[in-house]
């Protein structure tokens, strides 16, 4: 399964190492399809519904499609991925939700 851009896919993260997000958990794809096609990896940001409140590094995300609970994205853990890792799609993100994202990750990389 080849991924576009702002899909919301449920990846398994297992194995992990000390904080870094686990299980089986919906993750906002960042990265482009070509990228996928080129490389097998996947950039994406996981999600959680431990929800802290949106702010630099967490976006709201609340249910649709098949995201069934209100959930936020972990601007902070921010990974490459196999595409094989990727279960299914559950649906996508608004144009002003990956904004908000891509400012996260600006400020979390310094650029």
């Amino acid at each position: 399964m080849i991924p576009s851009r702002g899909e919301i896919v449920l990846v398994n993260l297992n194995p992990t190492r000390h904080n870094e997000a686990g299980k089986i958990r919906p993750c906002v794809v960042l990265s482009v399809r070509e990228a996928h096609e080129i490389l097998g990896l996947v950039t994406v940001v996981p999600c959680t519904t431990n929800l802290l409140g949106e702010g630099l590094f967490r976006v709201a995300l609340p249910p649709r499609e098949r995201l069934k609970e209100p959930s936020e994205a972990m601007v902070e853990q921010i990974r490459a991925v196999s595409q094989n890792r990727i279960v299914e799609t559950l649906g996508t993100v608004t144009s002003e939700e990956m904004h908000k994202i891509e400012e996260g990750v600006r400020a979390l990389l310094g650029l």
